[in-house]
This record gives structure tokens, C-alpha cells and sequence, in this order.
């Protein structure tokens, strides 16, 4: 019998040691386990390392750089998972000479008359609010203490115009390498703290101290078609969002439950804590400023499926060698803690990775309660000309946004259209946003879900 046992193991260990593709789980965990010092090797931003202009970087060479490579891009080279980056040249990093891309302007305009305003507000649950946030970036020049929370809500109030809207496109793929295709309309509208339009109000009448609203209406597959998520983030940071959902099944709306942080959305591997999260449920320290890797697409080319790696490739999403170049930009990494006094929670750790200049979370790794790498979400922009000026903006300038579930092998890959923008179209080279999506004082508002099919 206890022959037996032992065959078993082996014949357990060896199947497990197959489908990682010659290491075992073990192996696994202690690379890829949260560490700190993970964090710290990275390269430091005001160190004098760093990668020449035209270097290639393949799966051959790429440990040499790999202290410019965010956690979990290492993890996809690393070979430990299901997603992976290949052995073929689409798979091929060159390295461009770094560009800069400023904060729109009214919005610059607005951080120097107001980013003194903004204030840190202690709660008992150890996390922190905010109080005397007007426009701009609430904290233009974060400093200690707690710069770690400052830098958090510099994210967490990027810019974004009054209104976007474009058309997504999912790959989501199996553990099994089954595809699902599923296509939505994405609408995100900002209803206070506005630099946009220039001269517009900067609080909207009709807001009720609602910050932020998602719309996403799901257009494929036809069974589903309708079915439509509507989340309400409030100004209010200690404020739990409200999300309701339109069944066309049912033909009416459901509040769903705010405490549902990790739920999916629209059956992708997205969940909610990714589109509308609370500062203050979080511990956040600053891991430091480094300088790592990011691609940048081109705008002829970002929003062109055929740019990125399709299934059955190692790693859907990928974008393709070729479509765009990758430079070494400034990023604030950031820990976020899950506070125990907020409940229960599904992940131990999440890590930002914060661009300095933009201050876009591009980024964004997620660790199990037992502190395993599980997810990360990576939005991959392109430059756009925003009112005259090229810049990068948060959801406007993502050509594509992808979703990596490595402990259980999904991948959501999502290719956007060309982002439309407000009423006047003088922030996308797509043009206004459709006509449909304009009286916000209606489509922000769970009421209108019960039109969406008449």
C-alpha cells in the first residue's frame, strides 16, 4: 500500500511537472510568491542603467533586462505559465528612444490652480479620504508622510474627458484554449472634478456627488445581446459604488451587491475592483519610482485585431512585433494592502504601476490570500490628438486592454475601436461621441436601463 502511495505521487508530480512545461508547481510559488525585494531590484528611475536605443530583446536574452520588466512580465517570460511569450518574432521587444506625453492642457491649468487644495483625511479603519479635491491632479507634488496615498489618488483622479465611447472586442480563452468572442459598447463618462471641455462646469448639475460612471453593453453573443453593467463611483472615497445590471431575459434591471468586489464583469476575467476601486480599503506604500519597459502602439495600428497575438497563440493579446515600439518610462509602484477592517477580500496584495508623467495605472498585479501571483491587467496605449495636442489618456488612448488569470489559465484579450470623445469630436481623430450616449443626465442614471431595448 504504501508503494502504491508513493507511485501515485510521483506519477501526480510528473503530470504536474508536464503541464508546467518542466518545472513544478513548487517552483512556481517561490519565484513568483509577493516579495518586496521583487519590487526593489527593479531598476531605480534616477539610476544611470539602462537599454540602448535598438536593442532586441527575445526569449533567449531577455534575463539580461530583466530588472526593467514589470513582475508579471517577467512572470509571462518566465515560461511557468500557460500564457507565455513565445519563441517566434512577433514575440521581439525593440527598444525606442523614450517620448514624452503631457497632461492635457486644461487640466495642467487646473493642477496649478487648485493642487494645493487637496488634503489626506485619516479614518479609523487606518485607511485615508480625501476633502478640498476641485480639479487637476489632486496632489501635483506628493511628498511624505504617506506619499504612497497621495500618488494613489493621483490615479484614481487621472483625467478623462467628459464622455468616451468605443466598440470592444474579447477574445476570451479557456484553460482548454476554447474561445468565446464577445463584443460590447463601452461608454465612461465623468461627472465632477471636470477639465473638459475647456470652460465647461467642473461639477455637472445633475451628478449628485456621483465621480465617475461605467456603461458597458454587450452586443455579442446574440443570447446575451443587451445585457448591459451600469456602476456608479461616487466623490465620496469611503462610499461603496452602486452597479446594477439589465437582464434582456428579464427585461428589467437588478442593484447587484456592492460588497461583490471580485465579481467578473460580463463574464470576462475583468472584475469590479478593476473599474472602480476605494482607496480607502487599502494600506498604500510606495515601493519606489523605477524604469521599466512599455509599449507604445501606433495609432494606425492599435486598433487592429491583427496587431496582437491571436488564440491559439502562447499569449493572446501580445502586441505583435512591429505595431508599435517600447521605451523605458518613470513608474511609481505602488502596494495596495487590503485592510481587514473592510471585510473580506480576494486578493492579499495589488500592485500599480503608475506612470509618472501621465499618471496612468497601466499596470495593475493582483496576489491570492496566500500571496501567489494570480492576475494582472495590462492596458496597452497609443498616443492620441486631444484637442490639438498628442498625448496619452487613461481609457481614451487604449487600443488594447487584457486581463491574465495565471493560476487558472483564462485570458481576456480586449481590442478597442478608435475612441470617440464628447460632443464636439475635437478630442479623437474618431469624432464625437455617438448621439445616443450625449444626455448624460439620462444614461448616467439606473433609470435608463429600463430603455435600452424600446
Amino acid at each position: 500500500m504504501r508503494n502504491l502511495r508513493l507511485l501515485w505521487g510521483l506519477l501526480i508530480t510528473a503530470a504536474m511537472v508536464f503541464y508546467l512545461g518542466g518545472v513544478t508547481a513548487a517552483q512556481v510559488e517561490s519565484e513568483f510568491n509577493y516579495n518586496v525585494a521583487s519590487y526593489k531590484a527593479l531598476a531605480d528611475a534616477d539610476s544611470a542603467e539602462t537599454i540602448p536605443p535598438g536593442t532586441k530583446i527575445t526569449l533567449q536574452n531577455w534575463r539580461q533586462y530583466r530588472k526593467f520588466m514589470a513582475v508579471s512580465l517577467q512572470a509571462a517570460y518566465s515560461g511557468l505559465y500557460k500564457w507565455h511569450v513565445g519563441a517566434g518574432s512577433e514575440y521581439t521587444v525593440e527598444v525606442a528612444p523614450t517620448q514624452h506625453y503631457p497632461l492635457p492642457r486644461q487640466f495642467a491649468d487646473d493642477t496649478e490652480k487648485y493642487g494645493g487644495q487637496t488634503r489626506l483625511v485619516p479614518l479609523p479603519t487606518g485607511g485615508f479620504s480625501w476633502k478640498g479635491y476641485v480639479a487637476g491632479v489632486p496632489f501635483p507634488n506628493p511628498t511624505e508622510p504617506n506619499i504612497g496615498v497621495k500618488l494613489a489618488y493621483n490615479t484614481w483622479a487621472v483625467f478623462l474627458p467628459k464622455m468616451i465611447n468605443f466598440h470592444a472586442y474579447n477574445w476570451l480563452v479557456d484553460s482548454y484554449g476554447n474561445v468565446s468572442n464577445l463584443e460590447s459598447d463601452d461608454t465612461f463618462y465623468r461627472l465632477m472634478h471636470l477639465s473638459d471641455p475647456p470652460g465647461g462646469p467642473i461639477n455637472l448639475p445633475f451628478a449628485n456627488g456621483i465621480f465617475y460612471v461605467s456603461r458597458l453593453t454587450e452586443i455579442l453573443p446574440e443570447q446575451s445581446k443587451y445585457t448591459t453593467e451600469l456602476t456608479l463611483r461616487p466623490d465620496d472615497p469611503t462610499r461603496v459604488e452602486e452597479i446594477y445590471v439589465f437582464l434582456p431575459s428579464l427585461r428589467r434591471s437588478l442593484r447587484l451587491s456592492s460588497a461583490a468586489r471580485c465579481a467578473p464583469i460580463l463574464g470576462t476575467d475583468f472584475v469590479e475592483d478593476d473599474n472602480a476601486w476605494m482607496p480607502p480599503n487599502f494600506k498604500i506604500t510606495l515601493l519606489g519610482k523605477k524604469k521599466l519597459l512599455a509599449i507604445i502602439m501606433d495609432y494606425d495600428k492599435a486598433f487592429d485585431r491583427s496587431s496582437y497575438v491571436q488564440p491559439p497563440g502562447t499569449f493572446p493579446g501580445w502586441p505583435k512585433a512591429g505595431r508599435g515600439h517600447w521605451e523605458l518610462r518613470d513608474v511609481y509602484v505602488l502596494n495596495l494592502q487590503w485592510l481587514p477592517s473592510s471585510g473580506t477580500y480576494c486578493y492579499s496584495q495589488r500592485v500599480f504601476y503608475e506612470d509618472a508623467e501621465t499618471l496612468i495605472s497601466g499596470l495593475l498585479e493582483s496576489y491570492d490570500r496566500n500571496g501567489r501571483l494570480w492576475k494582472f491587467v495590462w492596458g496597452i496605449g497609443t498616443p492620441i490628438n486631444f484637442r490639438g495636442q498628442r498625448t496619452l489618456i487613461d481609457l481614451a488612448s487604449a487600443g488594447n486592454i487584457t486581463a491574465v488569470d495565471l493560476q487558472n489559465s483564462h485570458i481576456t484579450a480586449t481590442v478597442e475601436s478608435p475612441t470617440t470623445i464628447d460632443e464636439d469630436g475635437a478630442g479623437s481623430q474618431a469624432g464625437p461621441i455617438p448621439p445616443q450616449y450625449r444626455d448624460m443626465a439620462d444614461t448616467t442614471t439606473p433609470g435608463s436601463l429600463s430603455r435600452i431595448m424600446k
